[in-house]
């Protein structure tokens, strides 16, 4: 991306400006900043996973570059709740700003659960501030007010910030579920005086901007899946997002109801039922029996939650299908339900699992095919009755691909918002206090997790390792004497190729690698730099008279 400017402006105190370093453009890795009176505060810090393209990278969070510029300009990380991609990616970039985090009582515990995984290092370099969920508080130059939200996680919110220049709303993830499961259905009142008093702009959730119709309550979910649990006289598994508290409440329900036990598989799920437990959201519900317990039980008498509904292949559900979990297994007519949406990117990797499963005699249930899913987005009826009740002036879609911003962009202007547009990651975008116009660009990016480092998705490292997943990769070791003659004859290591296991077809290549290091003069023998491009450019000749391919080469001379 070209920018305009390298740095975040300093917004005046007639004027409310907002960018993103993440959200916007995509479904994930949400981080949003508005600036008022010359300071700034950022909305959520998330991060999103790697695919097929960030080989290693099973973690994606925001660059933030531009963040290291402000120092005490950024007064606060506000969180709207505790999903991994509006939350996640503190941990990570603890230590790159040096302002309180706040966020209501579910949030704070659950990052202070993510923060002590390390030990406790990460913990002392985040200083949490919880504010009570409907609660208000000053951050920097804004009146902060956290308003409960529906959604598919305890405690989230749509974010009042009130300024000298008025009112901004930011929805974060909402829905209009009258039945929420978790938590209470929304405060129209509430949302109606915030319409009353004024909202200059309001930046909202675009997942389901092109749904027609309205999203779908969680309540409604519990008898389809009682139904499906009865159904079966065998084990069944259901696959969803650790984090869809409301939706581990509806499973339990149904298994209870259907007679059966429940128990989570995988850690993730462990640790947000701890949280949502010890704050009182799992109450009424039975107890929830680990794996080794699940696996004593009979197979009509079980229910198992498991991680890996994006068929992530580290997750529970990939290690059952696999045969390496100890105490859970899958067998012919077993049930398993992916009680979950598609997250964009991974389609290929849940359509592999599936077919597995299918493969082994498994009855597989999707959303396509039964009622086991209903989103925690809200659809255009939805977002209809919401711009009724906070009637904005202008509306910035978020949340969401490019055809879903662009696709609210037009729903609103269509429901009498008078003005919507339309901005990608990096827009400096001015909400209140001018037009409604791009004021410039900043530098923005992705930096992936691998292990402890961070790296950057665009640099050698991650291109080499596309290179060798597509074309393998090969070792010359070359032992050459002190004047230059060679020592021994070369060797060649090939890995993921599938003439690496033919002696006919090694040692024509190791062959052709020796005589091109003998065609050379005795004196550029002696020069590394020179054999090494001529042994790599003979090796690369070799291989693509045998395989066609081009893997990724390293050369190591030895001298003797």
């Amino acid at each position: 991306m070209t920018t305009e400017n390298i740095d975040l402006p300093t917004p005046g105190s007639d004027e409310v400006l907002f960018v993103a370093l993440g959200g916007l453009g995509e479904i994930g890795m949400n981080l949003a900043l508005y600036g008022h009176d010359g300071a700034w505060v950022a909305v959520d810090m998330g991060v999103t996973f790697g695919d097929e393209d960030t080989p290693g990278v099973d973690v994606i969070v925001p660059d933030i570059s531009v963040i290291d510029g402000l120092g005490d300009k950024l007064k606060g990380v506000i969180i709207t709740h505790a999903h991994e991609d509006h939350i996640g990616g503190i941990p990570y970039l603890a230590g790159r700003f040096k302002c309180p985090v706040f966020c209501s009582p579910f949030a704070a515990a659950f990052l202070r659960r993510k923060l002590d995984d390390d030990g406790g290092r990460r913990s002392k370099r985040v200083k949490i501030v919880e504010i009570p969920s409907g609660g208000r508080r000053g951050v920097g130059p804004f009146d902060v007010e956290l308003i409960p939200m529906p959604h598919s996680i305890p405690e989230a919110h749509l974010t009042a910030l009130r300024s000298q220049k008025g009112l901004v709303v930011h929805t974060g993830d909402w829905k209009l579920d009258p039945d929420p499961v978790i938590g209470h259905p929304v405060d129209e009142r509430r949302l109606a005086n915030l319409g009353k008093e004024g909202v200059l702009a309001l930046v909202c959730d675009s997942t389901n901007a092109l749904r027609e119709g309205w999203t779908g309550s969680e309540g409604e979910l519990t008898s389809s899946l009682t139904e499906i649990v009865s159904s079966s006289d065998r084990r069944v598994l259901f696959a969803c997002f650790s984090s869809n508290v409301a939706r581990l409440r509806t499973i339990a329900l149904a298994a209870q109801a259907a007679g059966r036990e429940i128990g989570l598989v995988g850690r993730s799920l462990w640790r947000m039922h701890d949280v949502a437990g010890g704050l009182g959201y799992l109450k009424g519900l039975p107890t929830f029996l680990r794996e080794d317990e699940l696996g004593r039980l009979p197979p009509n008498k079980m229910v198992a939650i498991c991680t890996g509904s994006q068929g992530e292949p580290r997750a529970a559900l990939h290690r059952i299908v696999d045969g390496q979990h100890r105490h859970i297994e899958v067998d012919p007519a077993d049930k398993v339900i992916f009680s979950s949406r598609d997250i964009p990117g991974n389609e290929k990797a849940i359509g592999r699992l599936q077919n597995r499963l299918v493969a082994m005699g498994v009855d597989v249930i999707t959303d396509g095919t039964a009622k086991v899913h209903v989103s925690g987005h809200p659809a255009r009826d939805e977002l209809r009755h919401l711009y009724s009740l906070l009637k904005p002036a202008r509306l910035l879609p978020a949340h969401g691909e490019g055809r879903h911003l662009d696709g609210q962009a037009k729903f609103a202007l269509e429901c009498g918002i008078p003005e919507a547009k339309v901005a990608f990651n990096g827009d400096v975008m001015c909400l209140a206090g001018g037009d409604f116009e791009q004021r410039g660009e900043v530098k923005v990016g992705r930096v992936g997790i691998d292990g402890d480092a961070r790296v950057s998705l665009t640099g050698n490292g991650i291109k080499e390792r596309r290179r060798m997943r597509l074309d393998g990769v090969a070792l010359i070791t070359i032992a050459l004497e002190a004047q230059g003659e060679l020592a021994a004859d070369s060797m060649v290591t090939l890995a993921g190729l599938d003439v690496s296991d033919n002696a006919e077809i090694l040692d024509d290549i190791e062959e052709a690698i020796d005589e091109a290091v003998e065609d050379l003069a005795i004196k550029a023998r002696r020069d590394d730099a020179v054999v090494e491009n001529v042994a790599r450019s003979a090796l690369r000749k070799a291989l693509r008279k045998h395989t066609g391919k081009r893997p990724q080469i390293n050369v190591h001379i030895v001298r003797i």
